[in-house]
Order: C-alpha cells, then sequence, then structure tokens
C-alpha cells in the first residue's frame, strides 16, 4: 500500500484496543501487549515494530506492511473482533460554524452570507474498512468513511482527523441506524475505489493475456519441433505435452484471476453538534447546507461544474458554485489583453 498514514492509524487502533501499550522512538515503536494479546498474535509482552523498512531487524523489530505476518494477524483478529465503541465531539471552539466555512472557502471573503436555522445532536458512524486487491500481485489499502443515516450522505475521513476533538463515550446507538449507515458506508467504499480496482483489473488480465499468449507459443513450438524431427511421434507423447500446457494454463488462470474483498474492521459512533444552515451565494443562490463540528464538511453543495460534493469551494457572482479542481484560475479568467488597434484598412 502507498500510503502508509492509514496503515499506521489502523495498526495503532487496533492495538490500544488489544489493551496495549505503545511508545514511540525516532522511526520504531515499542509495544507491550497484555497476555491474551500476546496468545492472539503469538508474539512476546514486548516487542518492537516499524513501517521504515530501512530500520527492519533493528532490535528484532516487526515491519508492518501488506502482506507482513504481523499484519495479517492484526487484521484477522481486529475483524474478527469487531470493534465497535462511540465517543462524542465537545468543540472548544464557539466559532466553529463560521472557522468551518472559512476552511471551506465560504467565509466572508468569498462574500456567502449565512443564515443559522438551527444547532442539533447528530449521530454520524466512522468506518474502517480494509480493501484487497488480489491477483499475482497483492495490494492492500485503509479506508475511513464517515456516514450520517439522516441524510443518507457519506464523505471519506483523513485518517490524522479520525481522532481529532472525540471524547470516548458509552452512549450507543439504535441497531437500524448501523444498518443504514453500512450500507450507505458500502455504497460509498464502492464508488471511492472503483476507479482503483478498474485500473487492477485491466493491468492484472492485461498479464493474464501475455502469460497466456507466452504459454501457448512455448508449448505449440514444443509440439511443432518434435513433429518435424519425428512425424510418426508417439501420440501419447504430444497428449502428454498438451496435458501439461492445459494444465500450466489452468494455473495461470488461478494465479491472475483478478479478485477485489472489502472487509468492515472498525466502527465508532460519534456524537457531534451539527448546524443546519442556509447559504446565500454572490449570484443570489441560496442553498440549504449541514454542518458537523467533528468532520467540519459542508453537506448539501453540488459542484456545477463535476457534479462533485467535495470542498473546498470557489463561488462566485459569474460561475455560480465551484469546487477547487473546477474553478477557473486568476490566470483563465483574466480579460485578454488590449491590443492597439490595426493600421491595415478593412
Amino acid at each position: 500500500m502507498s500510503d502508509a498514514a492509514p496503515l499506521r492509524s489502523f495498526v495503532l487502533e487496533a492495538l490500544a484496543d488489544l489493551g496495549a501499550t505503545v511508545s514511540e522512538g525516532d522511526s520504531l515503536l515499542w509495544v507491550q501487549l497484555p497476555e491474551r494479546g500476546q496468545t492472539d498474535l503469538e508474539v512476546p509482552a514486548t516487542l518492537a515494530i516499524t513501517f521504515d523498512p530501512e530500520r527492519t531487524g533493528d532490535f528484532e523489530a516487526e515491519f508492518i506492511a501488506p502482506g507482513s505476518y504481523f499484519l495479517e494477524k492484526l487484521v484477522a483478529l481486529a475483524c474478527g473482533r469487531g470493534r465497535w465503541d462511540a465517543a462524542r465531539c465537545d468543540p472548544q471552539d464557539s466559532e466553529w460554524v463560521g472557522n468551518a466555512l472559512a476552511e471551506a472557502g465560504l467565509g466572508p471573503d468569498a462574500e456567502v452570507r449565512r443564515d443559522t436555522c438551527k444547532v442539533e445532536e447528530e449521530v454520524l458512524f466512522l468506518l474502517s474498512f480494509r480493501v484487497t486487491l488480489m491477483s499475482d500481485e497483492k495490494r492492500e489499502s485503509f479506508h475511513f468513511l464517515a456516514v450520517s443515516p439522516s441524510d443518507g450522505s457519506a464523505w471519506a475521513i483523513d485518517p490524522s482527523r479520525s481522532e481529532s476533538g472525540l471524547i470516548p463515550s458509552r452512549k450507543a446507538e439504535s441497531a437500524g441506524n448501523l444498518d443504514v449507515a453500512y450500507r450507505l458506508g458500502s455504497d460509498a467504499l464502492r464508488m471511492k475505489t472503483r476507479e482503483t480496482v478498474d485500473r487492477f483489473r485491466s493491468a492484472s488480465l492485461g498479464l493474464l493475456e501475455e502469460e497466456v499468449r507466452r504459454i501457448f507459443g512455448y508449448f505449440d513450438q514444443t509440439i511443432e519441433s518434435i513433429r518435424e524431427a519425428d512425424p510418426d511421434a508417439s501420440q501419447d507423447v504430444l497428449r502428454a505435452i498438451q496435458a501439461e500446457r492445459d494444465r500450466r494454463l489452468t494455473e495461470t488462470l488461478e494465479r491472475f484471476d483478478p479478485k477485489a474483498k472489502a472487509a468492515l474492521c472498525a466502527i465508532r459512533m460519534i456524537r457531534t453538534p451539527t448546524a443546519y444552515l442556509r447559504l446565500e451565494f454572490p449570484d443570489g443562490l441560496s442553498v440549504d447546507v449541514t454542518l458537523d463540528a467533528w468532520s467540519r464538511r459542508v453537506r448539501g453543495l453540488r459542484c456545477g461544474s463535476c457534479g462533485g460534493t467535495d470542498g473546498p469551494w470557489r463561488p462566485s457572482a459569474e460561475g455560480g458554485i465551484r469546487c477547487a479542481g473546477c474553478a477557473p484560475t486568476p490566470v483563465e479568467s483574466a480579460r485578454p489583453r488590449v491590443r492597439p488597434r490595426s493600421d491595415t484598412p478593412r
């Protein structure tokens, strides 16, 4: 997996859930496990782990990477335990609504006016998924998705902010909302990873085609060489070669057949203050949006160009609301330079 931040976040959370104590030193992390964790992970009470391949072997440190034995055991244990916890967000910033809008590009500088309709507590779910892509190679990634059953929305969360401003809580939520949250999170994960899965499938099928062509070429050339050297060659020999070719083809199909699998690793229920706002943009458009204090995502906006729902936003009097990726740059939106009048007669 190319992105190490979600992997590190998942490993630390899973170890904490096992009751382990983790202390950091340089690029090594020292882990002290309770007796139950030692048995489940088949490791000693104290061990060192690292995410840096150059530190592998220092103090007999376990290298944590997709496919490593320690990570496989940890993931299997986390999936089997079905981690579940609850938390609440208690913002210390009394101006969190205005600050969050400014972070999203919707502050006073953008000439966006807001009208706060109400502020209520909302229940969000943070779902952690492990996505595995299997073929001749194996790729893994961890994805964190926030889900709001109240408005049916789901969005990706930066792993570095998944713990931001949260306080442990024991208050649980009904299973009905959890079922809805899981369905919404699964659909969002499918949309989020569709492009990656399609690229992986295309690359795997390309490698499969190349390998099948190589196998056919090798065995067909072998059979042709035998027939040229001995036109009366035994049919049993030729059938044995063809059977070996078929066996190799079957193994190749199994090895290169692309598979994608997602597993839910953890669920966190989060209670957070949520503001229901009406925003008025410079072009006169008014939109009702939702903003929670934990994720600070402005829900209810859609880019007029690409249709995306991810900010930050760039409102304007001429082009309406655009996401940062679709908004014109100052160079693109500048007027053409005035040229001197030509003295050539028409």
